[in-house]
């Protein structure tokens, strides 16, 4: 792995951890107020649904800016979202800063996101760009786990400022890391040739390679949301208390790490497409378990396959838009996918629990099961229809980069 790829994986650890924890004190302060659970379900759509809005065009414009200007105007987008909260007191102005640092936040982290995971595949090699995906992974792994139990400690000891400054810090520090460390080390374009026609924003679902993997990731985010929203509602109905639910949640979390570091020996073995099927299969059995057990050991074991599950996919899901992307398209294919996903995390969580009201949370895990194993049945036959596709993109790209070997020497 190269020194810029370390510097940009660790600059996304870092970003990440000031947007997770500015997002969990806005939602705890505004609780603290008093505010219904209508708002601050509000509070967190705005996080996804406004991103949601700009992503295709937002990936488009990265394509043709380079990767420069982007990341240096999302951070300093993340920066103003931070400070809001800060200078405007919750109990002095009510929850309209809130509501907006949640809606600003979420659009610049938008943009850092999508730069830096088409730069990790645009720095590293055909061969080890499933494994760089994977270190990626692993850092969003770790800074899901740290900001909240850091803004949750800040907030019991020292308060609610304590917490904004935290990510004011961490967005800050990354501020200046970039410009002073990383911004020159970074191409200033992507060296593929320009689109100059589209048919439209939706363009590239009409084309198969490119549709099966948006279908996937789609399919992966709502098994994510599921476990997020479903597993407090199912634990708290058959009378776990919240730190049992809390660490069910953690033990998933920890498992997501867990098998991203093992993606490089995964990774030898198996094709992304046969990773994602198997991921799939695998979350369809773990969902199917989940109403058997009411013991929390139990459910404990059966989170942490399923994280197991959903923590293999995305390496895999990112190498697949790099490799059957069209040349000079891969951000705006990168931008339709966040699009979805963040459809997926305004949408669901109002869908899954109107749901879980008529027919019980037990009841959803059942049908979601369903869903993944018809949908591991497709990624199976994607694999057949992209396999040999995928085989000439890499022979072609180690032909490439030995060739630019030879003019350089």
């Amino acid at each position: 792995m190269s020194p810029t790829i370390i510097k940009v994986i660790l600059l996304t650890v870092v970003v990440q951890i000031g947007c997770v924890s500015n997002r969990v004190s806005c939602s705890l302060d505004a609780l603290y107020e008093q505010a219904s659970a209508l708002e601050v379900g509000i509070m967190m759509a705005l996080f996804a649904f406004v991103p949601a809005l700009f992503a295709i065009r937002s990936g488009q414009w990265i394509d043709s800016v380079g990767p420069k200007k982007p990341v240096l105007i999302g951070i300093a987008i993340m920066s103003v979202a931070a400070f809001l909260p800060l200078a405007f007191d919750v109990k002095t102005f009510g929850l309209w800063p809130l509501f907006a640092a949640c809606m600003i936040n979420g659009l610049g982290f938008m943009l850092v996101q999508m730069t830096n995971q088409q730069l990790v595949g645009h720095l590293s090699k055909a061969e080890s760009r499933t494994n760089n995906f994977a270190f990626l992974a692993m850092g969003y792994s770790a800074a899901n786990l740290s900001a909240p139990i850091a803004s949750g400690y800040l907030i019991d000891h020292l308060g609610f400022q304590s917490a904004y400054t935290l990510a004011l810090s961490a967005v800050v520090l990354g501020l200046l890391a970039f410009i002073l460390f990383i911004r020159s080390k970074l191409p200033s374009s992507w060296n593929r040739p320009k689109v100059v026609k589209r048919k439209g924003n939706f363009e590239l679902m009409g084309i198969p390679h490119v549709r099966n993997v948006l279908i996937a990731s789609s399919f992966m985010s709502m098994a994510w949301d599921l476990q997020s929203f479903m597993i407090p509602v199912y634990g708290t109905e058959i009378g776990l208390s919240a730190s049992e639910v809390g660490w069910i949640l953690g033990v998933f979390a920890a498992a997501t790490f867990f098998v991203r570091l093992f993606m490089p020996i995964i990774a030898r073995h198996l094709t992304e497409w046969q990773t994602i099927t198997c991921a799939f299969a695998l979350g369809a059995a773990s969902y199917a378990l989940f109403p058997i057990f009411n013991n929390f050991y139990m459910l404990s074991a059966v989170a942490f396959l399923l994280g197991m599950a959903l923590g293999s996919s995305q390496p895999n899901v990112m190498s697949l838009i790099h490799t059957e992307s069209p040349p000079g398209r891969t951000g705006e294919a990168l931008g339709l996918r966040t699009m979805l996903i963040n459809l997926c995390h305004t949408t669901l969580p109002i869908i899954f629990g109107g749901a879980g009201n008529l027919i019980g949370a037990g009841a959803v895990f059942y049908v979601v099961a369903g869903l993944m194993g018809g949908v591991s049945v497709f990624t199976s036959r994607c694999q057949k229809q992209s396999v040999s596709r995928t085989s000439r993109r890499v022979v072609e790209e180690l032909e490439q980069e030995r060739s630019q070997k030879k003019i350089n020497q």
